[in-house]
């Protein structure tokens, strides 16, 4: 009986392991941590999916991703803040395929501070969310901004390395 239990409590905490890291879709998220006010902040979405996991949708998917000033809402259109990317994906899903795609774009920061990077995978048309993803933070800094605009007016060598520094390496002077 006791054997019987163990079996059991183990068989339960396998399935409830493996259930939590179960993911059919997958969107994987590239875009610098610190941003210039006012400049392109390029970003790019990798959307993958096992077979078969998109076959009941009825109308094409676009990726879309806003830099939300506060927090992140349940849809892209319901969604605070700039645009940063907003595309049809390309190729479409084809039936009873494993999916892979990326999209890259491009938006201006309008706000300073902390931002939430807000990604949906959403069925054009009914708009109806296939996956979504919150958890990249991006800082659109103050000092970055100062200092890669005072690089951007000069071009000298010590400012190229003063605002390097503010703004890390993922961000274009």
């Amino acid at each position: 009986m006791r054997i019987f239990v163990v079996a059991a409590v183990a068989l339960t905490a396998s399935a409830v392991a493996f259930a939590d890291s179960f993911t059919p879709v997958r969107l994987a998220i590239a875009v610098a941590p610190v941003a210039r006010l006012g400049k392109p902040l390029p970003v790019a979405v990798a959307v993958s999916a096992d077979a078969g996991v998109l076959d009941n949708r009825f109308g094409p998917l676009r990726v879309a991703v806003r830099l939300a000033p506060s927090e992140c809402g349940a849809t892209f259109e319901t969604t605070r803040g700039a645009v940063l990317l907003n595309k049809r994906l390309s190729p479409q899903p084809l039936t009873g395929m494993a999916y892979y795609a990326v999209a890259r774009g491009a938006g201006r920061p309008h706000v300073y501070g902390p931002a939430s990077v807000c990604v949906y995978l959403e069925e054009q048309g009914d708009n109806r969310v296939w996956a979504h993803d919150e958890a990249t933070l991006v800082d659109v800094s103050r000092s970055c901004t100062r200092a890669a605009a005072r690089y951007d007016r000069t071009r000298k060598r010590r400012d190229r390395r003063a605002a390097r520094r503010a703004c890390g390496a993922g961000v274009a002077l």
